[in-house]
């Protein structure tokens, strides 16, 4: 049984973020288990041949969500003491989609339920995520450009829960994608 936990988690990962193989191409190509404190984590990664992403998780408990990192092509994928830090060229994968699309990514109650969420954000929004990490000499002023232009319009999880409810209520469609056109005004 343990010795299916990767593949599980993989499996997990796999069904949730579909987006990641079927339109970007990513594939394995880092695996460890036996990570963390007690070494009942996991670190998983993979790539394409823009980026990388790691995700990482340091417990067997269904509630502790799974930390995914994005990197450049270079960044190492085992980084020393499995610490992403952006001297490395790692990102949080959810601040790059807050900064690039001023929409923060919902965290769920279970590890299931969070990275159904980051699926549908990156459905959404790893576009812009990718388009990022094209020209990796222009990354750091892109990404500038992307944080000083949705400053003043920043869409808090909490207005996405407010706005799923309202449309709920008014028998709407109260999809992420809904709730996100609806506080822009109508504008996707």
């Amino acid at each position: 049984m343990e010795n299916d936990r990767l593949d599980n988690e993989f499996e997990r990962i796999y069904k949730s973020i579909p987006v990641l193989w079927e339109k970007y191409g990513f594939r394995i190509s880092y695996l460890t288990r036996d990570y963390g404190m007690d070494y009942k984590g996991f670190v998983i990664g993979l790539e394409n041949n823009l980026c990388k992403l790691l995700f990482e998780k340091e417990t067997d408990s269904p509630v502790e969500s799974i930390a995914i990192n994005i990197g450049k092509k270079h960044s190492p994928l085992a980084p020393p003491n499995f610490s992403c830090f952006a001297k490395d060229d790692w990102y949080s994968l959810t601040g790059l989609v807050y900064w690039l699309s001023d929409v923060e990514c919902e965290r769920g109650k279970t590890v299931d339920d969070d990275l159904q969420y980051i699926g549908e954000y990156l459905k959404l929004h790893m576009d812009k995520v990718i388009d990022l990490f094209k020209f990796p000499d222009e990354f750091d002023r892109k990404l500038d450009y992307y944080r000083a232009f949705h400053e003043e319009n920043r869409i808090t999880v909490e207005k996405i829960q407010e706005g799923r409810a309202r449309l709920q209520a008014l028998g709407q469609d109260s999809s992420l994608e809904a709730a996100i056109a609806n506080l822009r005004g109508g504008k996707k």
